[in-house]
């Protein structure tokens, strides 16, 4: 999977364009992140479809990064998030981002040590 990350104004309906786009294309959103720093608005966003979804960004004029995203399933017990990001600081890979998956008792990341990361979790 792949996040695409960027800033949108800090008002109504600021994301609501890009969404409606997405949805247009019948793309999924399988997890989105969003918070508000400074006067800027910043987006997280995972989809079915990277292809697409870099293809609409692009078609609506947004500055986005790209980065491999993982989703990683979580029991639904308490410390389990302590418990992923534990592992990752001992093998000294930084998160860069996590936030829910929209799927029950999913995380996504983003982290600065991908295949290693992939490895510790035994994803593909």
């Amino acid at each position: 999977m792949k996040e695409f990350s960027f800033l949108v104004g800090n008002c109504p309906g600021a994301l609501v364009d890009i969404a409606e786009a997405l949805g247009a294309e019948h793309i999924n959103i399988e997890g989105i992140a969003g918070l508000t720093v400074l006067e800027e608005g910043v987006v997280g966003l995972v989809t079915d479809d990277h292809g697409k979804a870099r293809r609409v960004l692009r078609d609506k004029g947004v500055d986005f990064e790209e980065r491999e995203a993982l989703v990683i399933d979580l029991p639904n017990h308490p410390g389990e998030l302590a418990a992923i990001l534990t592992r990752l600081s001992a093998e000294g890979i930084n998160v860069l981002s996590v936030y829910a998956a929209v799927g029950k008792h999913q995380a996504i990341f983003t982290v600065d040590e991908v295949d290693r990361a992939k490895g510790i979790f035994h994803l593909t």
